[in-house]
């Protein structure tokens, strides 16, 4: 197990409740979208964990790019305690979120100054109803000391829209089974981390 934290430290990885806002066909499709990327028992797992997703069909426009700082590493579900980053452990500086082209559901994603991962494996895209939202990301990872494997991750991101500010942004990160298994055996399959701004105001 001590192996397994030191490649999801090594790769310096980036990010459920479930909270129903209705009862369209359309949120239904929403959701089923996560739930074909995420097992259902993970996202119950990040319920446990105090993290919300946000569903519906009728996010807010999040377009802009906001700073993330300070930021900091709440905890996760590992079973190797003493090894990787500590819970509580605080990144001053944080990074930059860059959302745009947001059309509906879909948007565009980026992080400056954070490792987002070497692809995206499906299209980013958004819920959530009101002024709170989720994001959600589908990335490949590189773990390893020298780069020697990769995980699809998926990243979620939830927060609430307030004028020209972000406020109380989380970020899980959520290992997913690999197609293929690596030489070494190793597997971040259910592996959760979850992230915050320490201020709760990104602006």
């Amino acid at each position: 197990m001590k192996a397994i934290k030191l490649v999801l430290c090594l790769m310096i990885p980036v990010m459920i409740g479930c909270k129903k806002d209705g009862g369209s066909q359309e949120e239904d499709k929403n959701n089923k979208n996560l739930a074909d990327i995420v097992p259902q028992a993970y996202l119950n797992k990040l319920k446990e964990m105090g993290f919300t997703v946000f569903t519906g069909n009728n996010p807010p426009d999040v377009s802009g790019e906001y700073l993330l700082a300070p930021w900091r590493y709440d905890g996760d579900n590992y079973n190797a305690p003493g090894v990787g980053t500590a819970p509580g452990s605080v990144n001053q500086d944080g990074f930059k979120l860059r959302l745009s082209e947001q059309n509906g559901t879909s948007l565009v994603v980026r992080y400056i100054g954070y490792y987002e991962g070497t692809k995206e494996l499906s299209k980013p895209f958004i819920t959530g109803s009101g002024n709170d939202f989720t994001i959600c990301r589908h990335v490949l990872m590189v773990g390893g000391r020298d780069g020697l494997f990769t995980f699809p991750y998926v990243q979620l991101i939830s927060g609430t829209k307030d004028g020209k500010v972000l406020r109380n942004i989380k970020m899980a990160t959520i290992g997913l089974k690999a197609e293929t298994p690596n030489e070494a055996g190793i597997t971040v399959e259910g592996q959760i981390s979850i992230r915050s701004d320490v201020d709760g105001v990104s602006q």
